[in-house]
């Protein structure tokens, strides 16, 4: 009996550990290069509406379309409050609600919906960081990189669990209003 579990245990580690190379950028995804200007102030870039259009990469499980429509508001306080309705494939859309506020030196306190626990995010020139840990124990970080006019950013996001990839978003975010 213990031997069963030891051998499905290792499949499943297996199973994780196979999928790295599955899910990944596609070839034809063109970051926005690294700058040190213009400086990426996300209270600034998410204010307004946006609208992101990508590809999930699910490694085995496919790929899947991605939409997100966008309304950030900044508080007289300084607090933005990005509420997106998110649109996955043929899965019913889901909202999240990202709040975010400056720390100073590029280092920003924020909290996500979708989030277990709190959310890093950095910046270093024309370049968004962010870290947090989904449900489930996924680590996902992204990194957006943004335009020469400061109307588009492309975000790269990258989901691990067990340090294994399990998914990578490819996508592009305009500002519409």
């Amino acid at each position: 009996m213990v031997r069963r579990g030891r051998i499905t245990l290792a499949f499943a580690a297996l199973a994780a550990f196979g999928l790295p190379g599955c899910a990944s950028l596609p070839d034809d995804f063109a970051m926005i290069a690294q700058a040190q200007a213009p400086a990426f102030d996300p209270l600034a870039f998410f204010n307004g509406r946006l609208e992101g259009q990508g590809t999930l990469d699910k490694g085995l499980l496919g790929k899947v379309p991605i939409r997100v429509e966008s309304v950030g508001e900044v508080s007289p306080g300084g607090t933005l409050t990005l509420t997106q309705i998110v649109h996955e494939g043929d899965k019913p859309p889901r909202p999240r609600t990202w709040e975010m506020r400056s720390l100073g030196d590029g280092r920003y306190e924020a909290s996500l919906t979708d989030a277990d626990g709190p959310v890093e995010i950095w910046t270093s020139g024309n370049t968004l960081n962010i870290r947090f840990t989904m449900d489930g124990n996924y680590t996902v970080r992204q990194r957006l990189t943004l335009s020469a006019d400061g109307q588009r950013a492309t975000n790269a996001m990258r989901v691990d669990l067990l340090g294994a990839t399990v998914a990578v978003l490819s996508e592009v975010i305009d500002k519409v209003g």
